[in-house]
């Protein structure tokens, strides 16, 4: 169970220097085909925070097209969550937690400013809670969460309603649209061996579905197994029980996805979606990359925009598609050829 305090450090030993705390915050402007992400993610114990920020329209392949990018690695880390500025310009205030914040921004370039606020539509959801997450009652052991270490220690998840403005090279914005947030926190060692899928669908205040897939890339992009997910409708919050998923990319950025979710009340939905905006993003963490969309979707009437990350580890796709990670595949497979 979430609690307020955790939007927080958490409790750990000074000795642990590998562990970390991160927020992960994403917001759009459907009408003008534009997403945004602010990142954090701090060491308390080695003093240093990473914070990425970005901000994305229409479809780019390539991560110097990017509309805005602001990576820091590294700036000193606050001495808490709950309210801090960094150097690179950003303010966190968790005025209401722990699903309500608001953020500030100023590029030190001058070019891009941000005032908004997230504020949460549903309770803060926990995939290590067996009482909320019923794939754990099912099968106890199932507690890879899909990025190994990065989110063993804890996790949290929520949708909610962006408001506020932004402003990019010259150009004003005004915000008013559904967008979501992830927290975690534990030892973190950034191998980069991992693969997820990210997949918010938030269509308003009253519904909305969240799903992380297993990611795996074998000549061609995989979707699943399920790792955690759930439904949220009418103010109640729903653990999916199973979940099935494709989808199509360009030089792996999404293009369209077919979802097929079912939640422990046995009810099942089924969403398309195709990508109004994309972009490859790097700068978040130096051992991963994210493929990432927003995406439109449309259910019984209802239209709704989500962030869909394909989170790749940098040594996870060089495992499967570099010269020698393919070589030593095929000698483990007792095959020949280049």
């Amino acid at each position: 169970m979430i609690k307020p305090e955790d939007a927080d450090f958490h409790p750990n030993h000074p000795t642990l220097k590998r562990w970390a705390e991160t927020i992960g915050f994403w917001f759009a402007i459907p009408e003008e085909r534009i997403y945004g992400n602010v990142y954090v993610l701090a060491r308390p114990n080695v003093g240093a925070t990473i914070s990425s920020i970005n901000v994305v329209q229409g479809h780019n392949s390539d991560p110097f097209s990017v509309d805005f990018t602001d990576p820091h690695m590294h700036v000193p880390c606050p001495d808490s969550m709950m309210k801090f500025s960094l150097e690179n310009g950003l303010s966190v205030e968790v005025d209401a937690p722990p699903t309500g914040y608001h953020f500030t921004y100023e590029s030190l370039a001058g070019v891009c400013s941000m005032d908004m606020r997230l504020d949460g539509c549903m309770p803060a959801w926990d995939p290590n809670d067996p009482a909320e997450n019923p794939l754990l009652s099912v099968d106890p052991e199932h507690t890879d969460l899909g990025l190994g270490d990065a989110w063993a220690g804890g996790h949290l998840d929520f949708l909610g309603r962006v408001t506020g403005t932004l402003e990019l090279r010259g150009k004003k914005y005004t915000i008013d649209s559904m967008g979501g947030m992830d927290r975690s926190w534990g030892e973190r060692t950034e191998l980069g061996q991992a693969a997820i899928s990210y997949v918010h669908i938030p269509f308003d205040e009253n519904f909305g579905i969240h799903l992380v897939m297993a990611l795996d890339h074998d000549d061609e992009v995989s979707y699943g197994p399920l790792r955690f997910g759930y439904v949220y409708e009418d103010g109640k919050v729903y653990g999916i029980t199973s979940a099935e998923m494709e989808g199509s990319q360009v030089d792996l950025l999404p293009t369209s996805n077919r979802i097929r979710v079912t939640d422990e009340r046995g009810r099942t939905y089924e969403v398309y979606g195709s990508a109004v905006a994309s972009a490859p993003w790097y700068t978040f963490s130096p051992s991963y990359v994210t493929f990432q969309a927003l995406m439109r979707y449309e259910l019984d009437g209802r239209l709704g925009y989500g962030l869909m990350a394909d989170t790749w580890g940098i040594e996870f796709l060089a495992d499967r598609t570099s010269r020698h990670g393919r070589a030593a595949r095929r000698l483990a497979a007792g095959t020949t050829g280049r």
